[in-house]
């Protein structure tokens, strides 16, 4: 059974992650099942697809049981991050308008995802950060490209190297967010911006996505995602990235050694 649910309706296709037991957690089924919404979403048209999630989570990240699965095969590790690594790209870069309506937490790859998204509309009780840090590891999906852009180098420097989590209020009133509301309305609220996008010329609306994206797709942050992923890589190899994995799947505090 997925875990991730796609419906179309109209001029919009429906992503809903379905994990609520694992807190949306993504696996590797999932990241494809993700491709294969937005494949589907380009190859018939669609110009709006909305990524929201069931329970009350909305995606806690990777699910940390890959890794711990792979900890000894960095072949496996790179695959995994490369999948994830290629959704957010595509989501940025594709034609098609994602929102995202993000209630609940949204850690590590689920920030990353809605770092990806074109729109965002929250809860008041949702909650955005990139721990990766306190494994001993860095965000490898975007996160550390992307965040600089929503909050600057200072501010994003202390989320990542202090593991921050951010309130909803606290990501609107740094321009993250395009709305906020309470979890009863936040389905309302997103199907209200679904049906305004929805009256607006398809090819416009891609032309003004690809057209302010140009803005800040540059060589500087393709280099910057390079190092990303060198980065990250290196430090699953490292004994303190396997510590701090390990520490987290035991439940105990992480004993990091620099090395």
């Amino acid at each position: 059974m997925s875990n991730v649910h796609v419906e179309r309706n109209d001029a919009v296709l429906r992503v809903r992650l379905d994990r609520p037991e694992k807190r949306n957690a993504l696996t590797r089924e999932m990241l494809d099942d993700l491709h294969t919404a937005l494949d589907r979403a380009e190859a018939d048209g669609i110009p709006v697809m909305v990524i929201s999630a069931a329970g009350a989570a909305f995606c806690a990240g990777a699910d940390i049981a890959t890794y711990v699965e792979a900890i000894d095969d960095l072949d496996a590790l790179a695959d995994f991050g490369a999948r994830a690594k290629s959704l957010m790209h595509r989501l940025s870069a594709s034609p098609t308008i994602v929102v995202a309506a993000v209630d609940g937490i949204a850690m590590g790859g689920g920030f990353e995802l809605v770092l990806a998204a074109d729109l965002v509309y929250a809860s008041d009780r949702a909650r955005f950060g990139l721990p990766e840090i306190t494994l001993g590891l860095i965000p490898g999906w975007e996160g550390t490209q992307r965040l600089v852009r929503h909050l600057g180098p200072t501010r994003a420097k202390e989320a990542i190297l202090r593991a921050r989590v951010f309130s909803a209020e606290e990501m609107d009133r740094a321009g993250l967010l395009n709305g906020l509301t309470s979890p009863e309305l936040l389905p309302g609220l997103v199907d209200d911006v679904v049906a305004d996008l929805g009256q607006r010329a398809p090819l416009a609306l891609a032309a003004a996505k690809r057209a302010i994206g140009a803005s800040y797709e540059d060589a500087g942050r393709s280099a910057g995602s390079d190092e990303e992923t060198r980065s990250l890589l290196a430090l699953f190899a490292s004994a303190d990235g396997r510590e701090g994995v390990r520490a987290f799947v035991e439940k105990r505090a992480a004993r990091f050694e620099g090395r």
